[in-house]
């Protein structure tokens, strides 16, 4: 027997960000019918049904691959359906209320959390003075960007949650909870505003895996280097390989996938 189909009336908690995809006026210019929820917020929607059924096991050695094929709107209500496959893995898929698939995500709970890539422990670039204007030349492959100092309050969880709809306990529980995961994700998208302007951009997919719980209170430095780029139908694309370190630790790791410069609509 599946599980019951979990269900979210989704938020667009973005609409100020500097990524102008997620507001209404520079959403439609690139053919959509208003600003995006973002990527990382249908992620969280879709991480609920497993941290519902595993708890910090799978926040301390879980991986999820996840990718979106159409954008969810301010208000939508959202289904995350959870198939359960004889390998242990689980697939999950994030519906609006048309039936419409949304996002496809892959997860699974290995017996022992695996090791980081090698990578990790690539020293970042210096801190930069300012942040160019992102283009094809600058988004350079295998050359590190400034590392992201990151120092996440329990408030700073708790707003995470409230804007996401997660109402799951135990992410409030004990004086040190555990980080949200799709907070943690989201700081892969800070990297990147770190390093350039992005006037408009889109997440478009993402690998994640856990190797130790991330907590609150804790300091945390985000390193990414971009590892291809490439164009499809005019979009400009990037892979970051992304690790979040505490201390000499790296406690999560991502291959994020974004449209660095989408396609501009024709007029």
């Amino acid at each position: 027997m599946q599980p019951t189909p979990y269900q979210v009336r989704t938020h667009n908690a973005s609409t100020e960000s500097e990524n102008r995809m997620h507001s209404d006026d520079v959403a439609r210019q690139f053919g959509f019918k208003g600003g995006l929820v973002p990527g990382v917020t249908v992620f969280s929607h879709m991480t609920q049904p497993l941290v519902a059924r595993y708890g910090e096991a799978w926040l301390a050695r879980g991986t999820a691959e996840v990718s979106f094929a159409k954008p969810a709107y301010e208000g939508e209500l959202l289904t995350i359906h959870t198939a359960d496959e004889a390998n242990g893995a689980h697939t999950l898929t994030c519906l609006n209320e048309q039936g419409v698939e949304l996002a496809r995500m892959s997860a699974t709970l290995p017996a022992t959390a695996g090791k980081p890539d090698a990578r990790s422990n690539i020293p970042p670039a210096p801190p930069q003075a300012e942040r160019p204007t992102v283009t094809w030349d600058l988004m350079e492959v295998n050359n590190p960007f400034p590392a992201l100092a990151w120092s996440p309050t329990r408030e700073d969880n708790l707003v995470w949650c409230r804007d996401n709809r997660d109402e799951l306990a135990l992410y409030r529980e004990g004086p040190t909870p555990p980080l949200h995961p799709g907070f943690i994700l989201r700081q892969a998208n800070f990297v990147l505003r770190k390093r350039f302007v992005l006037p408009a951009w889109i997440h478009a997919a993402s690998r994640i895996t856990f190797f130790e719980a991330a907590r609150v209170g804790a300091d945390y430095e985000v390193r990414a280097i971009p590892e291809e780029k490439w164009n499809h139908k005019g979009h400009e694309f990037v892979r970051l390989y992304v690790a979040v370190r505490c201390g000499q630790h790296t406690v999560a790791e991502v291959l994020h996938t974004a449209i660095f410069r989408p396609r501009v609509r024709a007029v």
